[in-house]
């Protein structure tokens, strides 16, 4: 990937504003798209964006943080700010939102195949 196409969204509060203001950024014809986001809100994010884009291709990265990814999140107490607290509150949004039907509501296990995760580091 060339630098020059990476675009970079710093505005954002959260995943929808994220979402509404990177595609402010890229171009109307735009059929596919690269999310980098940590491991554990990559899913979220599939699920707000799935919901009214469809059609867009969609490749995922994970960051490594080091303490929520999907090989360590576990071994963490329930501190706040722990691994563990940041996947118990991700995989409880997901449900709140799909519940609210802010995001598609898709089958977790079927995700990683259906949108698989290429680590990077």
């Amino acid at each position: 990937m060339k630098r020059e196409n990476i675009i970079v969204e710093e505005d954002s509060n959260n995943t929808f504003e994220n979402i509404s203001n990177s595609l402010k950024l890229l171009p109307k014809l735009l059929d596919s798209l690269t999310i980098i986001t940590s491991e554990f809100h990559l899913k979220r994010y599939l699920g707000v964006i799935k919901k009214d884009y469809q059609n867009l291709g969609i490749i995922t990265i994970s960051s490594k943080d080091v303490f929520s990814d999907n090989n360590n999140w576990y071994l963490s107490d329930l501190t706040w700010n722990s691994g563990r607290s940041l996947v118990t509150f991700e995989a409880n949004t997901m449900i709140k939102y799909a519940k609210e039907e802010k995001i598609s509501d898709f089958d977790i296990p079927n995700c990683d195949k259906d949108y698989p995760v290429k680590t990077k580091y």
